[in-house]
């Protein structure tokens, strides 16, 4: 098989990509593994992040797989924060949107028809005379495909550049424990809030009608981290917050999902006709609510610099790694003001 670009990974970011290319008539295979590793969460995007969608004609996808949000509450070291986004003036939208994320990702894919082959993963890639053979491994049968570029969309899994011997560089430990719940307790204003307490700090999401998710966060070398990985601990754990203990049922013992949530960033995010995109690319911590603007953000300046290159052969992909170096590094003294590592 020949493509002009082979995207590792079927996630928001390289999904999104792949279509901000074929609107440049640029061609594009997505490789995707069976199933997703992940949960799926009540994750959102802010009011900022609709005028890159609406760019791309991709707003009203969103919106159709989304709810509208208008703001999120926090009780922060005992600071409560009321952001209400009609107050936000750098964009021209007043609402955010909570995604439906399974639904969005297969609204995303009907849109690229037959250029995904799923059940499959990487299983080599290398680049010669400018041209990069991946071998892939599909149902017990080995696809081999010409590429001009290959993309790392996998996530913090980060399976391309691991494959490439490039290293991840970890700036905290922090893990999430994840746990879906029935409504209880009060009701929040805007379906998200979010408190902090002594060994780490929580969430609360309304996923739905009945359902709410609840994550806890701490540093994976807590040494009493065994009390997160089972609920009969929560209410002990959040005795002293003044929300978070009122959205857990009285009984019950519920299933915990742990998951990484720290914030990392390879130590290369392009190469020789490879460039990393997302969560593999830029991994920030659950708190700065940028997961999803990020898998947005890094498709569009991915696309462009790809688009360029292929016109230019300029340094269209080491601006590309800058700038999401600079956005990253700003990210990082930003959450040292506010968040403090157990």
């Amino acid at each position: 098989m020949k493509t002009d670009v082979l995207i590792i990974g079927k996630g928001i970011s390289g999904l999104l990509l792949s279509l901000f290319l074929k609107q440049h008539d640029i061609d594009s295979i997505i490789v995707n593994k069976s199933k997703p590793s992940n949960p799926i969460l009540a994750e959102t995007i802010p009011p900022s992040t609709l005028e890159i969608l609406s760019k791309f004609n991709l707003l009203k996808t969103f919106e159709t797989n989304s709810s509208k949000t208008y703001g999120y509450e926090s009780l922060w070291k005992g600071n409560y924060t009321d952001q209400f986004f009609f107050t936000d003036s750098h964009s021209s939208y007043n609402y955010g949107l909570k995604i439906n994320k399974t639904s969005l990702l297969k609204s995303l894919e009907t849109q690229l028809k037959n250029r995904i082959i799923n059940d499959a993963y990487l299983n080599k890639t290398e680049t010669k005379n400018h041209i990069v053979h991946s071998t892939i491994n599909s149902m017990n049968n080995e696809i081999n495909i010409k590429s001009n570029f290959v993309i790392d969309a996998t996530g913090r899994q980060r399976i391309l550049l691991k494959k490439l011997g490039v290293k991840t560089i970890h700036h905290d430990y922090s893990i999430a424990f994840i746990c879906y719940l029935p409504i209880f307790g009060p009701r929040l204003k805007y379906g998200f809030f979010t408190e902090s307490f002594s060994e780490g700090w929580g969430t609360v999401s309304d996923l739905n009608e009945t359902t709410r998710i609840v994550t806890l966060y701490t540093s994976e070398k807590n040494a009493d981290i065994q009390r997160f990985r089972s609920f009969t601990h929560w209410h002990e754990l959040l005795s002293k917050t003044q929300l978070l203990k009122k959205c857990l049922p009285q009984s019950g013992n519920f299933k915990i999902i742990g998951k990484q949530a720290n914030s990392s960033i390879p130590e290369y995010l392009v190469g020789k006709n490879w460039l990393a995109i997302g969560d593999a690319a830029l991994a920030f911590s659950p708190i700065s609510s940028h997961g999803i603007s990020n898998a947005i953000y890094c498709a569009k300046k991915a696309s462009e610099a790809i688009i360029d290159y292929s016109k230019n052969k300029g340094k269209s992909l080491k601006d590309y790694e800058l700038a999401l170096k600079n956005i990253f590094n700003a990210y990082k003294k930003h959450k040292n003001t506010f968040f403090v590592e157990v």
